[in-house]
């Protein structure tokens, strides 16, 4: 099947990514609904069964990766982000988290968690791996790859980010109208952190630092309420960073220029 107009969708293209981007996403979902997998899980030390969900979907990410530019002539000019000039990477990063700690100025006001190790997995791990499977592998090889339109990939990506929350026992175990209005969060959040990553552009950093650094004040100060309506303020905390995070990089274009010599990897 032959690529489409120069302007077109590469829909050859998109299939694949999209194949890889579900069957990643799916794989983990339906392997921990069953017994004899979790029994297997439970039997491994902590430090490496919370590995072997982010594990599993980087390996689909990255043999995608490698899949979808043996099918582009013009693979020199995908970027996922990550091997960045140092400087726009340490910039990237530090906007990133700057952004997140306006969460932390609402969770100062707010009774800690207790500080664990365990914070570095449900923080730092989610803002990498989920950075790199559904913003920089998904969603930003459907638009350089496969020529998709912007929000058309950022609207697919950020629903099936949603979506997967459903793994978590916590999420499945809240009322139905608390869930929807969960995962709607969740995916509106998706939508917004693709927004920004397409604007950086394509510098993933920036995104990394303010998911991760979101996750860390989230679990440190928040995560002891039931998310996410239970309260205005909790709600607002978390919207408040995204918002700033799309002023400056969206609207104002703040990494812009020292992004535009980003090389493909």
């Amino acid at each position: 099947m032959g690529d489409q107009t120069k302007s077109g969708i590469r829909y050859h293209i998109a299939f694949v990514i999209l194949a890889f981007f579900f069957v990643g996403t799916v794989v983990p979902i339906i392997l921990y609904q069953q017994e004899w997998y979790k029994d297997w899980l439970r039997g491994l030390p902590f430090d490496v069964r919370i590995l072997v969900h982010p594990a599993m979907r980087m390996v689909f990410a990255f043999v995608g990766w490698l899949v979808v530019c043996r099918m582009v002539q013009d693979r020199e000019r995908i970027r996922m982000g990550l091997l960045m000039p140092p400087m726009q990477a340490i910039k990237a990063f530090a906007l990133g988290f700057a952004c997140s700690l306006a969460m932390f100025a609402f969770g100062v006001f707010a009774e800690p968690n207790e500080i664990h190790y365990t914070l570095v997995y449900s923080s730092l791990l989610p803002g990498v791996t989920e950075e790199i499977f559904y913003r920089a592998f998904a969603f930003g090889l459907l638009i350089q790859a496969a020529r998709m339109n912007l929000w058309a990939a950022a609207f697919t990506t950020a629903i099936v980010f949603g979506l997967a929350h459903l793994v978590r026992s916590d999420v499945r175990a809240m009322p139905i109208g608390e869930m929807i209005g969960w995962l709607a969060m969740l995916s509106a959040g998706g939508l917004f952190f693709a927004w920004i990553y397409a604007r950086a552009p394509w510098n993933l950093w920036v995104v990394i630092a303010l998911h991760a650094g979101m996750n860390l004040w989230w679990d440190i100060f928040f995560s002891h309420d039931t998310p996410p309506f239970n309260g205005l303020v909790t709600t607002i905390a978390r919207i408040i960073p995204v918002g700033i995070a799309v002023y400056l990089v969206v609207f104002r274009g703040v990494l812009r220029e020292s992004s535009a010599t980003t090389i493909k990897a």
